[in-house]
């Protein structure tokens, strides 16, 4: 007699927000509750990253200005204090509501979902490698409330 084959199961819900976007591919630090409930009161207009990778791995850091400088200079809006980061590494720049990461001519690079980028057009869920940190971007239209 052959034995069936077990199913997985149903799928419940456990009241989280539904996430629309792969959280992160590569991330090595999950989303937490307070991270989605963070992400679900951002304003229009405005971004979360957050780190999944290096010695801030859980910090956050909120894009709600034009201009967001990153780097490890103590003037950076987003400090990155490693070797790996440039004294200024690079900016985020919201304009019209879209959000974009320009490297400042870095030693190392900056990284879009592993691909070495000049200029990139962020969206939900991409991973920005700065040095050895990986930021992962959010707008409130990543969850579902």
């Amino acid at each position: 007699m052959t034995e069936p084959i077990p199913s997985a199961g149903e799928t419940t819900i456990i009241g989280l927000p539904a996430i629309t976007i792969p959280v992160t591919s590569t991330g090595d630090r999950p989303l937490t509750q307070e991270d989605l409930d963070t992400i679900a009161r951002l304003s229009e207009g405005t971004a979360l990253l957050i780190s999944t990778r290096g010695a801030v791995s859980g910090s956050r850091y909120l894009l709600d200005e034009d201009k967001v400088t990153v780097g490890r200079d103590s003037r950076a809006d987003i400090l990155l204090d490693d070797s790996t980061v440039s004294r200024s590494h690079a900016v985020f720049i919201r304009a019209n509501g879209v959000f974009t990461v320009v490297d400042s001519g870095s030693l190392n690079g900056t990284y879009v979902n592993r691909q070495r980028v000049e200029r990139a057009q962020l969206k939900n869920g991409d991973e920005i490698m700065i040095g050895k940190f990986r930021l992962v971007f959010f707008t409130k239209s990543s969850v579902i409330s």
